[in-house]
C-alpha cells in the first residue's frame, strides 16, 4: 500500500527537523571516559521510544559480516523491537560492491511512529572502512538515536580492539552527540584465541560510557560445540543466529 510504503520511507529518513537539546543538555549527556553508565543505552532507547511513542526512531548498525545476513540476527532484532513497541520498521543492508545501500525491506508494521533501522554491516570490512564511508552510511538527512558497533573478527589482532575503534567512535560522537553508542562483543571464531583479541575491550568501553553487549559469552569456546553455531570459521549458522539474536534482545529487555 502506498500509505505502508511512505510510512516506512519516514522511519528510514528521519530529518533534523525533529528538535535536538540545547547544549548546555548536549553537553550532559555526552559520555566521558569519568562518566558512569547510568541506564544501559538499549533501554533508554525502548523506554524512550514508548515515552514518545508517535515520533520516528532510527538505529544504525556498523560492523562486518557477522550483522549483514539478510535472515541474521540483525533483521530478527528489528522485527523484535517492531513487534514490542508496535512501530513500523524498515531495514535497508549495506552492498560493499556498490559502496552504498540496497533496497528497502520492511519488518514490522504497528501504529505508532516508525523506525528506520540502517545495517551498514559490510562483509570483510573494518572500522576503518566505516568511518571512510560514514557519510553515505548514515545520510546527511538521517539522525540517529542509537548506533550499534559490531566489530573484532576483521580488526588486526595484534592491536587492543577498543584502540583501533577509537576514530569511528571520536567522528561518531562528533557528529552525532544525541547519539547513544553500543558495542557489540563477538562471538568466538573457530580456530582462534578470540578470548585474547577482545580481552579489555568490555572495560575500555565501559570506561568509555559505552554499554557492552556480550554475544561472547552466549557461546561455548572449545570447537567441538563451537562448530555446529557457525557456517564457516567466524560467521554465525542459523543456530549461531539465534543466539546472537536472544543475547541482543535481552539487552533491550524484548522477548526473541
Amino acid at each position: 500500500m502506498v500509505v505502508c510504503a511512505v510510512v516506512l520511507v519516514v522511519g528510514l529518513i528521519v530529518s533534523s527537523n525533529r528538535t535536538a537539546p540545547t547544549s548546555d543538555t548536549t553537553a550532559q549527556l555526552t559520555p566521558t571516559s569519568s562518566t558512569p553508565l547510568e541506564q544501559p543505552a538499549t533501554l533508554a532507547f525502548i523506554e524512550d521510544a514508548k515515552a514518545h511513542a508517535a515520533e520516528p526512531r532510527t538505529i544504525v548498525l556498523l560492523g562486518d559480516s557477522t550483522g549483514a545476513a539478510r535472515d541474521g540476527w540483525a533483521p530478527k532484532v528489528g522485527s523484535a523491537i517492531s513487534q514490542n513497541l508496535q512501530r513500523p520498521m524498515a531495514t535497508k543492508f549495506w552492498n560493499t560492491t556498490t559502496n552504498d545501500y540496497g533496497a528497502m525491506v520492511g519488518l514490522g508494521d504497528g501504529p505508532n511512529g516508525p523506525i528506520g533501522f540502517w545495517n551498514a554491516s559490510a562483509s570483510g570490512k573494518d572500522a576503518n572502512y566505516a568511518l571512510e564511508n560514514l557519510d553515505k552510511m548514515i545520510p546527511a538527512d538521517v539522525t540517529p538515536d542509537l548506533i550499534m558497533l559490531n566489530f573484532g573478527h576483521t580488526q588486526d589482532a595484534k592491536t587492543p580492539l577498543a584502540e583501533q575503534l577509537q576514530p569511528l567512535i571520536a567522528q561518531l560522537r562528533k557528529e552525532y552527540p544525541n547519539a547513544d553508542l553500543v558495542a557489540i562483543k563477538q562471538s568466538p571464531a573457530q580456530g582462534k584465541n578470540t578470548g585474547e583479541v577482545t580481552a579489555g575491550f568490555a572495560s575500555a568501553m565501559d570506561a568509555e560510557g559505552i554499554q557492552v553487549i556480550d554475544v561472547y559469552s552466549a557461546f561455548p569456546t572449545d570447537a567441538a560445540s563451537l562448530a555446529p553455531l557457525l557456517k564457516d570459521t567466524v560467521n554465525p549458522s542459523a543456530a549461531g543466529q539465534q543466539i546472537w539474536a536472544t543475547t541482543v534482545l535481552k539487552a533491550f529487555e524484548v522477548q526473541a
